[in-house]
């Protein structure tokens, strides 16, 4: 085992968003990796991107939180960086909404907002399952691209992080088309890393200071987590987001897959797990009387450089969440879904709470099915209806249904998951 280059993951303790807190944390974790010089040049194209699903206020935890992109911004402008942008394409609304919305100015510690709005082809010969891409041509353009994801459970890939977040990278509407193309969980997965694989990102952040469980990514319940998390390796950041809710990072699509296709690991043996942010008890010495630096914040003698190397299980036990609201079981046999009338009838899909619904029509607007598996069936005074014939479980209307009326549900008796 000590022959083998692990992934190493910094986990960040942080309870609220002050930006010199987020800060000064973020910066510490870095310089457990070497610091954001190893990932950036002075001299090159940096492109920081964020996750701005839709325009909501930053408590909702839908997006990055603005405190967290800042310290991201400043840090670069501190190396030296004087070519950053910063943004996102939304699967609704417009980057620059999204960004009003929390309240970041389109020029931010010498960085500039990019509207990712236009696209550009690229052939990607070495695909394994997507071997071209329309990307926003900013994608293109850089020479370092920084991921800032955030912490969220999600319909489809059950949750969304370092890994699903480069599916921004793919232009508007055209988003829509890749949901057709690659039509459930695994495949959409291999997709995502293939992403991974053509524009390599240097650095993964995640953003779990104040997550998303439940009916993520746009309708579900900010439940506080207290971490950043940071690496090079956007695997081993998903499955340490795995570890503090006690989700097996095997049954992530995006884990698995991801690991096969070479872009990182979820392997417990290949990841080193750092804590930064401990300060030492009464006892100092004795890791079970161990206090958070936040326990102490108003020491102004905190040693905020302190860290140390945790298992996954002390990294669950000290600080994670069991009752984490997101799906748990193993995924269901997917030709036992498609061929069996009674299990597609059992199988999880959208549906709609006609006591929430406005009728606004974005969900019909945003199905990519040819045909829409959800339309206006019984005119525009009424709630959208489901064709589940026709729908491929793609939870796009979930996403960027602003009402937070729909929620995925297995079938006959709209059972939750678990």
């Amino acid at each position: 085992m000590s022959d083998i280059e692990k992934s190493r993951v910094v986990v960040i303790l942080c309870d609220d968003y002050d930006e010199e807190k987020v800060y000064e944390r973020l910066k510490c974790g870095l310089d457990e990796l070497g610091g954001i010089g190893l990932f950036v040049k002075p001299e090159e194209k940096v492109l920081v991107k964020l996750n701005l699903l839709s325009a909501a206020q930053p408590e909702r935890a839908v997006t990055t939180h603005p405190s967290v992109a800042k310290a991201v911004l400043r840090l670069l402008n501190e190396e030296g960086c004087a070519d950053v942008k910063y943004g996102d394409s939304p699967g609704y609304g417009t980057c620059e909404s999204a960004l009003r919305m929390l309240g970041i100015d389109e020029e931010c510690f010498g960085a500039r907002m990019t509207p990712m709005s236009e696209a550009e082809h690229v052939d990607f010969s070495e695909g394994m399952t997507c071997k071209e891409f329309d990307f926003c041509k900013e994608i293109v353009e850089s020479d370092a691209i920084i991921n800032v994801c955030k912490m969220k459970t999600h319909a489809l890939e059950r949750i969304t992080g370092a890994v699903k977040n480069v599916y921004g990278f793919i232009c508007g509407y055209r988003k829509a088309a890749g949901h057709v193309k690659f039509p459930n969980d695994t495949v959409f997965a291999r997709m995502l890393a293939d992403i991974h694989r053509c524009t390599k990102p240097r650095l993964h952040i995640m953003d779990g200071i104040m997550a998303m469980e439940g009916n993520g990514p746009g309708s579900g319940t900010p439940t506080p987590m207290n971490v950043l998390i940071v690496s090079d390796d956007p695997v081993a950041v998903d499955t340490v987001f795995c570890y503090l809710v006690n989700l097996d990072p095997e049954i992530i699509p995006t884990n698995s897959q991801g690991m096969r296709m070479g872009i990182g690991t979820d392997r417990e043996e290949e990841i080193e797990i750092v804590v930064c942010g401990e300060v030492p008890g009464n006892n100092e010495g004795d890791p079970t009387n161990e206090k958070t630096f936040d326990d102490t914040c108003d020491d102004v003698n905190v040693d905020t450089s302190r860290s140390r190397t945790v298992s996954k299980n002390e990294l669950f036990e000290k600080f994670g969440n069991p009752n984490f609201d997101v799906p748990r079981g193993k995924p269901r046999g997917t030709f036992l879904m498609r061929y069996s009338g009674f299990m597609t009838k059992l199988a999880r899909r959208p549906m709609i709470d006609k006591n929430k619904c406005v009728k606004c029509g974005i969900c019909v607007n945003h199905c990519p099915v040819p045909g829409k598996a959800v339309d206006f069936k019984n005119g525009k005074d009424n709630p959208p209806v489901y064709d589940y014939k026709k729908c491929i479980r793609c939870y796009c209307c979930q996403e960027m249904c602003p009402k937070h009326a729909i929620s995925a549900r297995h079938g006959l008796f709209g059972r939750k998951d678990k």
